[in-house]
């Protein structure tokens, strides 16, 4: 069944997945949008259901983003090319914010003007969130991408402010971001995964370990962005001659830690890079 299109919402999330839903649910919240005027084009019904239970109009039908003066694209990098001759072209009267890791602001807008069907096609901002925006403490890497203005970045910045905090960077960096920021929590999660395995091998149970790890982490990121020293002077802080904790970093320090988070984050941009080709 064909969508009634002939009033286009203002804005139009396009996939509400995880990360889609949290900055639909926090920007609304926010009141940065109006849910009123917002569209939501999932193929998941229950996400469908989620979203509708906002205030917004939710539909399978990718159409139903034209004509919106702002889209956010928050589908798998996999399936954009896929959902973008669903979407059909969109005019330069449109802004879109991507949240997909690879594609350029140049080829997303290429490939929604409807292969040159109409000139220029959308003006586009990328941006870069994490799985944080869930808890509204994302941090969002955020870029002036082809036909964009500075007044779409002020959009795409007020909008994800909904979730945390949010820097403007170079689109050549973008892919860097994807390592920095979109796949950053992962690495917190496996060293927790790791100290709560250790804790109980020593004898704690396994709810002590986790509340261990997650107090002890939490403390430690929050003394971080808060006390103004660099990571390297907490650390030396922390780090006792002969103590404990200098036995603990001498064995970081042996397996190569460093090197190894480097060549991780560098796996992350280069797929990143992969995905949008």
């Amino acid at each position: 069944m064909t969508e009634d299109h002939t009033n286009p919402a203002s804005i139009a999330f396009v996939g509400c997945g995880n990360l889609g839903m949290a900055i639909l649910s926090r920007a609304i919240a926010s009141e940065v949008i109006d849910p009123a005027t917002t569209v939501v084009i999932e193929r998941d019904a229950d996400r469908r259901a989620q979203a509708s239970n906002l205030g917004v109009r939710a539909t399978a039908d990718a159409a139903a983003a034209r004509g919106a003066q702002l889209v956010v694209l928050a589908v798998k990098p996999q399936h954009f090319l896929e959902v973008a001759e669903a979407i059909g072209a969109i005019s330069n009267a449109t802004c879109v914010v991507s949240v997909m890791a690879g594609w350029t602001s140049a080829t997303i807008r290429a490939a929604l003007s409807g292969g040159g069907a109409i000139a220029g096609g959308p003006r586009v901002v990328r941006a870069m969130p994490n799985m944080a925006a869930q808890v509204g403490v994302s941090m969002t890497a955020i870029t002036q991408g082809a036909g964009a203005t500075s007044d779409d970045v002020a959009d795409a910045l007020r909008l994800f402010s909904a979730i945390g905090k949010a820097v403007e960077i170079r689109e050549e960096l973008m892919d860097a971001a994807v390592a920095a920021v979109g796949s950053a929590p992962a690495y917190l999660f496996l060293l927790a995964e790791a100290q709560i395995a250790a804790a109980q091998d020593m004898g704690l149970s396994a709810a002590t370990a986790r509340a261990m790890a997650i107090e002890s982490l939490l403390g430690a990121a929050t003394l971080l962005a808060s006390d103004g020293r660099e990571p390297a002077q907490l650390r030396a802080a922390v780090t006792s001659a002969g103590g404990t904790t200098a036995a603990a970093m001498r064995v970081f320090d042996q397996g190569g830690f460093t090197v190894m988070v480097a060549a991780a984050m560098e796996a992350a941009r280069a797929r990143s890079a992969e995905l949008g080709k």
